[in-house]
């Protein structure tokens, strides 16, 4: 009888949760075909770096992953940046393949002895730390910062006026 391979319930519906938020942030016509897994692993590994529990908001509470997977659909996004996220959550999926299923302070373990002992892995995990940073601090118009959480965790009033729209636009109403 062959072996069949079961997955968590909890793993069940953070993938399913995570595929419907990332295809609902796509816009259509998007240049660049962005994997599933590639936000999955992004999203574990953002919340190792702010987990549940701390005074601050988790980067699931304010929405990190939702941020990165915006931002990263616009002509803007440097096609490198895109690049470099891929190629650092591949190499983290390769050289640890169950890193997904483990517990938090098992990812946490993990990450650490990634970022020490893989030649991409300090530099991969800081360039995630900036995005996950910058999704705590952003306008909420561009998917992070839910509910202002990260501005009201560091009793910071917005300045005025907010944007309207979530990028700038030319003098003809163009998003450009």
């Amino acid at each position: 009888m062959p072996s069949r391979k079961t997955i968590t319930r909890r793993v069940f519906i953070a993938s399913a949760v995570l595929a419907g938020t990332a295809l609902a942030l796509l816009p259509q016509g998007a240049k660049t075909a962005i994997k599933i897994d590639l936000f999955k692993t992004l999203e574990a590994v953002q919340e190792v770096l702010f987990p549940r529990g701390l005074a601050a908001p988790s980067a699931i509470e304010f929405g990190a992953t939702a941020y990165l997977a915006n931002v990263s659909t616009h002509s803007s996004f440097l096609a490198s940046d895109l690049r470099f996220l891929k190629h650092g959550a591949q190499e983290l999926m390769n050289e640890y393949n169950n890193f997904l299923t483990l517990n938090p302070q098992e990812q946490d373990e993990t990450l650490r002895e990634f970022v020490n002992e893989h030649e991409v892995g300090e530099n991969w995990v800081s360039f995630v730390l900036y995005f996950t940073i910058e999704a705590l601090l952003s306008d909420p118009i561009y998917g992070g910062n839910k509910n202002e959480s990260g501005w009201r965790w560091l009793n910071h009033k917005a300045g005025l006026p907010q944007p309207k729209v979530p990028y700038a636009q030319n003098l003809k109403g163009e998003v450009i």
